[in-house]
């Protein structure tokens, strides 16, 4: 039986400036404002990056936590009003979530194997954040959505992959006519169309797995080796002239005997 996905966190950062809006619940409910807020985050995170917020999790939260049902449901809606949690999310779907939690979230997991996400409660690009995580998408009840989906998202991330990849080059991916042009100006015998279509077709990644960083510098790099494997050619023999006719020597010599016999 395969092992169940783990969606919760085991710890999250907690900055030590906080923004105006914890300030303005703590100046309006006191550090009961600040803890409540506080607690939810880790109820959060102990799930994965939402909680459905029913009746009865807030009565259970408000008994756990020590404080009445009503100081509780005060703090969450000026919690939501301003900005803590997502209202939209909240009012569609009852749930507790926000970007800036999301945003936490899937920079902690973003080195498991895979994660199951709900795409309706998404505020963020998880792909963008999650690059070698494997993210199945699934509906309200738990179930793979279409194969579809899944390929969308696998083709944000080579989207991202690609981005990043030409980002790396020093000077940017150059054009074909770039290529022919530095070609030119080292009067250098390379193919530039050959070159071009080499390292675009990969990336511009090298051998190695690296990106690379300076495209003309790889020019100068296969022009050396162009050379190095010109000056190793075996140079090619001068093509050997026929053979001296050897029938003008025989007459000759048979000349030279039929002489002494006359003598």
């Amino acid at each position: 039986m395969a092992r169940p996905l783990k969606s919760g966190i085991d710890y999250f950062a907690l900055d030590v400036v906080l923004d105006t809006k914890f300030e303005l619940i703590e100046a309006e409910f006191g550090l009961n404002g600040f803890g409540v807020v506080v607690k939810l985050y880790q109820k959060v995170y102990e799930h994965g990056y939402y909680i459905e917020w029913t009746n009865e999790v807030a009565l259970l939260f408000a008994k756990r936590i020590g404080l009445g049902g009503d100081a509780v449901s005060e703090i969450i809606k000026a919690s939501i009003k301003r900005g803590i949690f997502d209202k939209d999310l909240y009012e569609k779907y009852r749930i507790l979530t926000s970007r800036g939690i999301q945003k936490r979230y899937f920079e902690a997991i973003s080195r498991r194997k895979q994660v199951e996400v709900d795409s309706r409660y998404l505020l963020v690009d998880a792909a963008s954040i999650c690059e070698n995580t494997r993210i199945n998408l699934v509906n309200v009840a738990g179930n793979p959505q279409k194969d579809c989906e899944n390929a969308q998202s696998k083709e944000k991330q080579t989207k991202v992959k690609q981005s990043k990849a030409q980002g790396a080059l020093r000077h940017g991916a150059p054009t074909l006519e770039e290529i022919i042009q530095y070609c030119k100006k080292r009067e250098n015998r390379l193919d530039p169309q050959r070159f071009f279509d080499y390292y675009q077709a990969r990336g511009w990644v090298l051998s190695n797995g690296c990106q690379a960083k300076d495209w003309k510098a790889l020019v100068r790099s296969w022009e050396h080796r162009q050379q190095q494997q010109t000056l190793c050619q075996p140079q090619q023999k001068l093509p050997q002239g026929p053979p001296a006719d050897s029938s003008s020597l025989d007459l000759d010599k048979l000349r030279e005997i039929l002489h002494r016999g006359g003598a």
